[in-house]
């Protein structure tokens, strides 16, 4: 192997030692997320990990972070947690209980940004916390190491789904980062992951809130056999009936839902796929879910 080729991929292999001794392969972990720019908030999905940055007019003061932990809806006696490996000297870590069966954890970090403004690095997520994978990503945001691949325009062409471009224009949009919507067409929300555990993890989590019989019912539910990505799998389908009346939902308010989690070309998937009884091609699959998946027969 030449020099030039060497250095290549010692490049693209750039690795993160903390403190743990555990490393991590930033190429990696960037290849599995996916950001979106806002006029005031920047957002990115990472894993499982829903990740915001916002910026506040406060001062880094007992005033500041009191008016912070009101908006974010931090207990007012919750004390700060230091990280003296990511040079800041305040986080907070609260959970919420989003049903019987599933919590959701978030961690929200404090920085000064100046003297009158306060950056705050929000992550949340429904799955059991992979910390060091936190404590990597906010690293990245304060050193601004992300790179721009990782970012994609609010107005959709196409997306990169597993490594693979799927154009769709711009009747699609985004409901948030690795979720797209296509009115009438269907949804997809999906996450790319390093294992398939955690893929797993969270199409069940995923499930488990959507299962949440305080919105829905189960209609039917059964393990179904599909093509994803050309190779044969095996998903959860479910038809969920909202309680809620057709007419506020302005249409059917039945959803079909599969449920995925499998290695697709050199990562592993978990998605969620779904549309209602009145979309397009309903009685099979609709566009946006055809472009991913087929029902094997």
């Amino acid at each position: 192997m030449s020099r030039n080729k060497i250095f290549t991929l010692l490049f693209f292999l750039i690795v993160f030692h903390f403190a743990s001794g555990q490393i991590i392969n930033s190429e990696q972990i960037f290849s599995n997320a996916h950001g979106i720019k806002q006029e005031k908030t920047t957002f990115f999905e990472i894993e499982g990990y829903d990740i915001f940055i916002q910026l506040h007019n406060v001062k880094y003061n007992d005033k500041g972070i009191k008016k912070l932990k009101r908006k974010y809806s931090i207990p007012k006696e919750d004390i700060p947690f230091t990280d003296s490996t990511l040079q800041t000297n305040m986080y907070f870590v609260t959970t919420d209980q989003r049903n019987d069966e599933v919590i959701q954890s978030s961690v929200y970090y404090l920085l000064p940004n100046g003297k009158n403004k306060i950056k705050v690095i929000g992550l949340q997520t429904l799955m059991n916390r992979d910390e060091q994978l936190e404590k990597f990503f906010v690293k990245s945001i304060i050193d601004n190491t992300i790179p721009k691949s990782v970012f994609t325009a609010m107005t959709i062409d196409s997306i990169k789904f597993a490594d693979r471009y799927i154009t769709l224009g711009p009747v699609c949009h985004w409901m948030r980062t690795h979720n797209i919507q296509c009115p009438d067409l269907g949804q997809m929300n999906w996450g790319e992951f390093r294992t398939l555990e955690r893929a797993k993890e969270m199409v069940e989590t995923q499930q488990k809130l959507n299962d949440d019989k305080s919105i829905t019912k189960i209609l039917e539910q059964s393990e179904i056999d599909i093509i994803f990505e050309g190779q044969a799998t095996k998903a959860t389908k479910i038809k969920y009936k909202f309680k809620i009346p057709q007419l506020v939902m302005g249409g059917s308010n039945i959803l079909i839902t599969y449920y995925i989690a499998c290695k697709v070309r050199n990562k592993y998937v978990g998605c969620v796929l779904s549309h209602y009884t009145d979309d397009v091609n309903a009685d099979n699959l609709p566009p946006l879910l055809s472009e991913v998946m087929e029902l094997k027969k």
